[in-house]
C-alpha cells in the first residue's frame, strides 16, 4: 500500500516562477502556456509573492492590465511549510483557504503545495479498505455542506462550496467569468 506521509511524498517539485518587473499579460500567457494556476514572484531565488490567475484575470478586466507587472498585483501575505510537516497537518492548512503553499527547506524553495497535489497524490489500494455499500440504505441525510464540496468542473480546482450553473459544478472564481 502506497501511503504518504509527508509534504515531501506529495510534492512535485516543478513551480513556475517570475519577476516583479514581469509584465501582466506576458505573465498570463507564461500561466495558460505552463497550464497552472500560481506564479511564484521570485528575487533572485527568493520568493517574494504569489499571483493566481484570478489577480491577473482581475487586473484584466479593470482594464489597466498592459501597463502593469507582477510586483504591481502580487500578495507577500503568502504562507510556507516545510517538507517534513505531515500531510494531514498541510491539509489543515488549506481549511479557510485555496491559496498554495510555498515548501522551504533551510531557506531553499523546494515547490508549491497545492489542494490539488494533496487530493491527486496516490493514496494505495481504493479496494483494502473499502467499506461495503448498503444499497438497502436511506441515504436521504447526507450532509448538505459536504455535498456542495468537490472539484469544480471549470477549473478543476478543490472547492469547498459548489454551484451548479448551465449543469456544470463551479467554483465561486468561475461563476464570476
Amino acid at each position: 500500500m502506497v501511503t504518504h506521509d509527508t509534504v515531501r511524498d506529495v510534492l512535485v517539485p516543478d513551480f513556475v516562477g517570475a519577476s516583479e518587473s514581469d509584465p501582466v499579460p506576458a505573465s498570463a500567457r507564461l500561466l495558460l502556456n505552463e497550464r497552472t494556476d500560481h506564479l511564484v514572484v521570485l528575487r533572485g531565488t527568493d520568493p517574494v509573492g504569489l499571483v493566481s490567475t484570478h489577480d491577473l484575470l482581475r487586473r484584466f478586466l479593470t482594464g489597466d492590465a498592459a501597463d502593469a507587472t507582477l510586483g504591481d498585483v502580487m500578495t507577500t501575505d503568502y504562507e510556507t511549510i516545510t517538507p517534513d510537516v505531515s500531510v494531514e497537518a498541510a491539509a489543515e492548512r488549506f481549511v479557510g483557504s485555496a491559496q498554495p503553499l510555498l515548501v522551504v527547506e533551510n531557506g531553499n524553495l523546494m515547490g508549491l503545495l497545492t489542494e490539488r497535489d494533496l487530493l491527486t497524490a496516490p493514496q494505495g489500494d481504493p479496494y483494502e479498505e473499502a467499506l461495503p455499500i448498503d444499497e438497502s440504505a436511506d441515504n436521504t441525510d447526507i450532509n448538505a455542506d459536504a455535498a456542495s464540496q468537490g472539484i469544480c468542473e471549470g477549473c478543476g480546482a478543490f472547492t469547498r462550496s459548489l454551484t451548479v450553473a448551465g449543469g456544470r459544478s463551479l467554483c465561486s472564481d468561475c461563476l464570476d467569468v
